[in-house]
């Protein structure tokens, strides 16, 4: 096996130019080939399309292990370059991530593990207006510096192997995290296509009314007023107009968060437009006047990152752009989604786990009736709902069905009466009493749900069905508020975290 690591132009995997490639057969041993050094003063190097194609059947050689940090980024580059890399079997960001490290970049991780102090990129590229790009970096200093990051992944590799096995942990690094590696790598690359007119259209529309809502805004209070300063708006609302305030930021206005203005809906119409307002103009900055610029000049398409590190959950997350954040409940939302499209003679093909949650729910607590609902293939919310209410099967009402949802799920996260009473328009003791008739119904899933928060206590982490672990330090916290937290996060994360490990 040997470690491998990429010096480029770019932190954007499909727009990065390589300069360089770093290799390590074992550890204390380096080689750097420079590619695309530029500017005065440079050694002569080797052609790219003579490195690529001797590089090439070593990289794509099934029968060689591969070592890499941060792997999806170097996978993606050299697939530009028509390089498929076969066979990566250890990523060190990812076993530091199962290992519960709090940065996982391999500088840190170096220091960490192995007391090594690493060269920063900033002394080499700088920062700020005057930061170089790695290509003008001269080749010697390159040399030391990528040299030590191919050497220090392979070292790091052997120990985080050896505590990956040590915790139980090698399994779901090697049979879930490590294969997932190419497939994210090829869903970058293949992206997906835009319908620019639907958003331009849908722009202008967005545009037009966001100038009518302008106009509401200031006709109900009677004169104008910057809409997006917080400080300003707070000042209308609390002082002008004498609606309840709730707590004050650090700048010692009250807060205009959504959640405040949410509990003052109907209160005065200038809370109703400016909800909405703030809504739509959202939209329309983040996804319907930004999907267009972020279109990728060569493909044609926008590329999102697919992040396995970012959750405590182990479930993927997006960024740039964020393609999973997009509201499907909402008109906008479903109507910018119907922007994405196939190309011809193709078609987009969705599909979804069916309650992925509460069966893994149903799993992890072994409850007779959670099992036996899902086993006789009933409408879960239905089958609570028939609990809930002491009615039969063909009486539950769609009211009934999406409370008994919001309990449903409630339960995941670790809900109490107080936040049933806010999610419904239920009192708090009619909460209380649901939650109550829950339990009694489903009692083997108050009894994991207990046995959880004490493993928790006692472990310091709880973990999902194939040994992902979260640690939780705070459930053992003097802070009452803070450890309730805590014990919502242990309720939760065996149930997210098992359903982010199947799919």
């Amino acid at each position: 096996s040997f470690a491998f690591d990429l010096e480029t132009t770019s932190l954007n995997s499909m727009l990065a130019q390589l300069v360089g490639i770093s290799l390590s057969p074992v550890p204390g041993e380096a080689y750097y080939i420079p590619i695309g050094h530029v500017g005065w003063g440079q050694v002569e190097q080797l052609p790219l399309e003579q490195v690529i194609d001797r590089l090439r059947p070593l990289l794509e050689d099934a029968a060689l292990a591969k070592v890499a940090h941060n792997g999806k980024y170097d996978m993606t580059v050299l697939a530009e370059y028509g390089i498929a890399v076969n066979n990566l079997t250890f990523d060190t960001m990812l076993a530091a991530y199962l290992l519960g490290e709090k940065t996982l970049g391999l500088k840190t991780l170096a220091f960490s593990k192995l007391g090594i102090e690493m060269t920063p990129i900033g002394a080499l590229i700088g920062s700020g207006a005057k930061q170089l790009s790695m290509s003008q970096v001269g080749v010697e200093q390159a040399a030391d510096y990528a040299c030590a990051d191919a050497d220090m992944t392979l070292r790091l590799a052997g120990l985080l192997s050896a505590e990956l096995r040590q915790q139980g942990l090698w399994q779901l690094f090697s049979e879930v995290e490590m294969p997932l590696v190419p497939v994210l790598t090829r869903m970058e690359r293949n992206g997906v296509a835009l319908n620019t007119e639907l958003l331009r259209q849908m722009s202008h529309r967005l545009g037009e009314q966001l100038l009518k809502l302008e106009a509401e805004i200031y006709n109900s209070v009677g004169h104008r007023f910057n809409i997006n300063s917080p400080q300003e708006i707070s000042s209308v609302l609390f002082q002008e107009l004498g609606l309840p305030s709730a707590r004050k930021t650090k700048s010692g206005f009250f807060s205009t968060e959504a959640s405040i203005l949410e509990g003052l809906r109907g209160a005065h119409p200038l809370v109703d437009n400016l909800l909405q307002y703030r809504h739509l103009a959202k939209l329309k900055s983040t996804y319907i006047d930004a999907l267009p610029s972020l279109i990728n000049p060569k493909t044609g398409r926008v590329h999102t990152s697919f992040n396995q590190t970012r959750t405590a959950t182990g479930r993927l997350s997006s960024s740039d752009p964020n393609l999973q954040n997009i509201a499907v409940r909402d008109e906008l939302g479903k109507e910018i989604r119907k922007s994405f499209i196939a190309p011809p003679g193709s078609c987009l093909v969705a599909g979804d786990y069916s309650q992925i949650d509460l069966r893994a729910l149903a799993h992890l607590s072994q409850d007779p009736g959670l099992l036996g609902a899902f086993h006789q293939d009933e409408d879960i919310h239905a089958a609570t709902a028939t609990q809930l209410f002491g009615v039969d099967a063909s009486q539950v009402t769609p009211d009934m069905r999406r409370l008994a949802k919001t309990v449903n799920f409630g339960v995941i996260y670790g809900m109490s009466d107080y936040g049933l009473e806010q999610a419904t328009e239920l009192s708090r003791e009619e909460a209380a009493q649901f939650i109550t008739t829950y339990f009694a119904k489903y009692p083997r899933v108050r009894q994991y749900l207990e046995s959880t928060k004490e493993q928790a206590r006692e472990k310091g982490y709880v973990q999902t069905l194939l040994g992902r672990r979260r640690f939780i330090p705070e459930v053992n916290s003097s802070n009452r508020q803070a450890r309730e937290a805590a014990e919502r996060m242990a309720i939760n994360m065996p149930v997210q975290g098992t359903s982010a490990d199947i799919i």
